[in-house]
């Protein structure tokens, strides 16, 4: 293979060529070509400003009332006493239907368990001479 060389080799000119001291005087060139007064610059938010806030303000109260309803309305729950007072007085609902409407879980809960002993039972009756409270009741 032959050796090269690119110091050596002749180089091939392009057909451009800058005149002399072109790049001295080019940006006063460009510059007196520009127009002398510049044009005013319209910014689209500028000219309807107005109805950007009013659109952002009416967007700021349509989801801050949906928010104020929910978060300041505070649901009371119904006590027990006051529902079965309601139920008592205000229904046409019987009985045997509020037994057929309670779960299995409902019922279990409502039951009562007493764990009285003999021994517990007998301490009160000796210490409590009036038996006939005891009857009675």
């Amino acid at each position: 293979m032959k050796d090269f060389k690119l110091d050596n080799e002749p180089k091939i000119c392009s057909g451009f060529t800058i005149p002399d001291r072109y790049f001295d005087s080019f940006s006063e060139k460009v510059l007196a070509q520009l127009p002398k007064e510049e044009s005013k610059v319209i910014s689209i938010f500028n000219t309807k400003k107005k109805w950007y806030f009013a659109a952002a303000g009416i967007l700021g109260l349509m989801l801050s009332i949906p928010i104020y309803n929910n978060l300041l309305t505070k649901q009371d729950e119904i006590d027990s006493v006051t529902l079965e007072n309601y139920i008592a007085y205000h229904s046409t609902i019987t009985e045997d239907e509020i037994v057929d409407l309670l779960e299995q879980e409902d019922l279990d809960q409502m039951k009562i368990e007493l764990n009285i002993d003999d021994a517990y039972i007998e301490d009160i009756l000796k210490s409590n001479t009036n038996l006939e409270e005891y009857l009675i009741n």
